[in-house]
């Protein structure tokens, strides 16, 4: 008998199952066969290892529960930061549209204003002209503000820092405009060039409700990382 059918009847003796031939020609042929001998002495240490190892993965607790709720503890950090950033607005194509647009229109408003007020602060004021002083003095702050809502077109990230000056800026020629207006002081369609004002401060309002970049850096590196600084928490 060949020692190939010894030996897979060998290993089917080992898992408890039919051998496909007579037990007692098995060890028969083993009897006289030395290399079926060690076969079978490799294949039962073998086997005997697998099951023991077997019982030592049994005794070893499931962490698979507290690997998963680590890796999670541990992103959520950054999916929050991710989510901060991202905002809970429009998808991301259309917020980028979106934003874009209000860029245009803010820096366009801000070039506009530009225009009408770099003639009135470079005109030449008669000598003690005092209402030509003022409108100078009043065009080299339309300046610097048109300046300003460049900048942030241009940078939506600090648009925040411009609501405020924006918004008061607004509210104070809407407020003063009224008064004048009503008590005959200045004429209505006069006073409607302040209007630019007021779309410029819901424009930058806008823009830092659409833009959630972070200004400072982020708190946490690319690997989870915690990067703030102590005291700043």
């Amino acid at each position: 008998m060949q020692c190939a059918q010894i030996r897979v009847a060998l290993s089917a003796l080992a898992d408890d199952e039919d051998p496909g031939i007579d037990r007692d020609d098995v060890d028969a042929h083993l009897t006289g066969c030395t290399e079926c001998r060690a076969w079978h002495a490799a294949a039962a240490d073998a086997t005997a290892a697998a099951r023991a190892g077997w019982r030592r993965e049994a005794d070893v607790p499931d962490l698979t529960a507290e690997v998963l709720a680590a890796v999670a503890a541990d992103r959520r950090p950054r999916k929050a930061a991710r989510a901060a950033r991202a905002g809970a607005g429009a998808p991301a194509g259309r917020s980028l549209v979106h934003a874009g647009v209000l860029r245009w229109a803010l820096g366009l408003s801000a070039v506009a204003q530009l225009l009408l007020a770099l003639p009135a602060m470079l005109a030449d004021p008669g000598i003690g002209d005092a209402a030509s002083h003022t409108g100078r003095e009043m065009a080299s702050f339309d300046v610097a503000v048109a300046i300003g809502f460049l900048f942030v077109a241009g940078r939506p990230a600090w648009a925040r820092a411009l609501v405020p000056l924006a918004v008061a800026l607004a509210g104070c020629l809407l407020l003063t405009s009224s008064i004048d207006v009503i008590d005959g002081a200045a004429q209505l369609g006069h006073e409607l060039n302040h209007l630019l004002a007021g779309v410029q401060a819901v424009l930058v309002w806008l823009l830092a409700r659409t833009d959630r970049t972070p200004v400072g850096p982020e708190p946490f590196s690319g690997d989870g990382t915690d990067r703030t600084v102590p005291g700043q928490a």
